[in-house]
């Protein structure tokens, strides 16, 4: 079932500064504005801060020294229910109060391998239903809260720029992209992936025991003698030898083959030669031009002599061309049959070494004493690969249950064609034409983008609104407040910018909030106003950082306002 976040109200208080930080969000389109500096990334900062997120604490350093306390009041809708939960945050102890469940307090999650994080991070992911798995040094594991807010986030540092790189922890995960798009777009079940991980994780440890014991015997020499010295093998030891002289029959034929492919390449290479010179001849006895190479005479110029040339000409160059093409074939086989040779003449040294050992041996109460347990070891591995071979077969018809990669293949193949229906429509509408090739629109191959400045944000702007909508449609997928943070970094021009504008609005998420940052400039008197009242249907909640004039201004000074709020929070915090 599908779960549901909304942002109500963000606070923070200083006691050390006696400052504090209060917004309350609208239900769709907030936008947060405010100079360059002020701290409209810290409003973004905190959010994620609140909730657990650890990767931005640097960013945070120079408020954090104020010993500031965070709460983000949230709605969450779940199972057509609806229940208000905070998040309280004051350094490294995290408190989450909910309506429908105890006080949990999480102390020491400032380092996210703590025991309390990873206990912090499996009550978040049980919170949200958010189930996806990540492997890590060979070890599936939860996903960590940064992947749960990925989709739903673009920092202003490189989340512009870099696909699924706002958050830098992220890398460290093996095959992470292919199991984040496969968890949000409903192709496999992390659950069925993680059953199906570890079947075939057993299935290649079986693998390996069968190999082993299948390669005792063979990398074994005395096994082998034993074989084909005790009563008990004694049609082994007949059917050895009889495989001997049917190797060395078959590497006396690659030898021959090897010999006979080595002069048709020596054929082929003097016929090439001369094609070659015909060629050269050829191009000196243009008609007309040309003259006759024994008596010096002007050749004829007919139509039919030019057709009779060129015909000529073709022919040539299609007789060369296929030359090459036999002497490429040839060459190949060459090569191949010599490998094969040489890996027949191994195998032949090591049974002539075993039958010699065989011709050689000296039968005694000892050695036969010997023999007797290597028989007794050949039976133990014989069994021993019959219990393992049933076992592999089992492991194999568990495995039948969950999608072969070929299957999810063409799941990710189907979903990422409709992505990519979707991608370009959005990319028409923001003005990017350019982008036809599968590696750049469709979602499974799209690594990074051919451009550059205003354009790149544009595209990368266009991927996450259509990588939102998409993943909407997908039944257990979690629904976070949307978060793009400086939506003009790159220098825009005034046309550029109202194209943004309008089509942020339009193609907003409509389950979800959604939460933008613009900065102003002292020449911006008004223009955020403008914005809302021309692009965003007057329905935008403005939230401003710093009277649009002040820098580091996020926090400002406390004039009691919040009291009883502020009492109930350290009421929280000290239980």
């Amino acid at each position: 079932m599908k779960t549901k976040l909304t942002f109500e109200r963000l606070f923070a208080y200083s006691e050390k500064s006696n400052q504090c930080f209060n917004t309350v969000f609208g239900k769709e389109l907030n936008v947060v504005h405010g100079k360059n500096t002020s701290g409209k990334s810290t409003l973004f900062h905190s959010i994620l801060f609140a909730m657990g997120i650890n990767e931005n604490n640097k960013l945070l350093s120079e408020i954090l020294e104020y010993g500031v306390v965070f709460r983000l009041d949230c709605l969450i809708e779940q199972n057509n229910q609806s229940n208000k939960i905070s998040f309280i945050r004051e350094d490294d102890t995290l408190i989450i109060v909910s309506e429908d469940k105890p006080i949990k307090k999480f102390i020491g999650i400032s380092a996210n391998q703590s025991s309390e994080h990873v206990s912090l991070k499996e009550y978040i992911s049980n919170l949200f239903n958010f189930t996806l798995k990540l492997e890590q040094k060979g070890v599936i594991k939860n996903a960590p809260l940064e992947a749960m807010v990925l989709p739903y986030y673009i920092s202003q540092s490189v989340g512009w720029v870099y696909l699924r790189k706002s958050f830098g922890n992220l890398d460290f995960f093996k095959n992470f992209r292919e199991d984040y798009l496969d968890y949000y777009t409903g192709i496999m079940s992390c659950v069925d992936r993680e059953k199906k991980t570890e079947l075939q994780r057993k299935l290649r440890f079986k693998d390996a025991e069968i190999e082993f014991f299948t390669n005792m015997e063979l990398n074994n020499s005395d096994l082998a003698v034993t074989k084909l010295l005790d009563e008990t093998y004694l049609n082994i030891s007949a059917e050895y030898v009889e495989d001997y002289g049917e190797r060395q029959k078959k590497s006396d034929d690659l030898e021959r083959q090897y010999t006979l492919k080595c002069n048709e390449l020596s054929h082929l290479n003097k016929r090439l030669k001369i094609l070659r010179k015909v060629s050269k001849n050829h191009k000196m006895q243009i008609p007309e031009e040309g003259t006759c190479p024994t008596c010096s005479q002007l050749l004829p110029h007919s139509l039919s002599d030019w057709y009779e040339y060129y015909q000529d000409e073709n022919n040539t160059f299609e007789e060369i061309q296929k030359c090459n093409d036999e002497l490429k074939k040839v060459t190949s086989k060459i090569h191949s049959l010599r490998k094969a040779i040489e890996n027949e003449k191994k195998e032949l040294m090591k049974r002539f070494e075993i039958l010699k050992k065989r011709d050689d041996a000296e039968m005694s109460l000892n050695s036969w004493l010997d023999n007797k347990a290597n028989v007794k070891l050949i039976e133990n591995c014989s069994i021993k690969l019959g219990e393992l071979t049933k076992e592999r077969k089992n492991i194999e018809n568990e495995l039948k249950i969950y999608k072969t990669e070929e299957e999810v293949q063409a799941e990710r193949n189907k979903k990422g064609k409709e992505f990519s229906t979707l991608f370009r429509s959005y990319l028409k509408e923001i003005g990017i034409h350019n982008l036809n090739d599968r590696r750049y629109n469709h979602l499974f191959e799209i690594t990074a983008f051919p451009m550059q400045g205003v354009e790149l944000h544009k595209t990368v702007m266009a991927y996450h609104f259509a990588f939102n909508k998409y993943i909407s449609s997908t039944d257990y997928v979690h629904r976070v407040p949307f978060m793009l943070d400086a939506i003009f970094k790159e220098d825009f021009e005034l046309d550029n910018m109202r194209l943004v504008l309008d089509f942020i609005y339009k193609y907003k998420p409509s389950d979800t909030q959604s939460i933008i940052s613009i900065a102003e400039t002292k020449n911006d008197n008004g223009i955020i106003e403008d914005y809302k009242k021309n692009h965003f249907g007057s329905s935008a909640k403005l939230i401003c950082i710093g009277n649009s004039t002040d820098e580091r201004s996020f926090l400002s000074e406390y004039d009691n306002k919040y009291d009883t709020y502020l009492e109930q929070t350290y009421d929280y915090i000290s239980r």
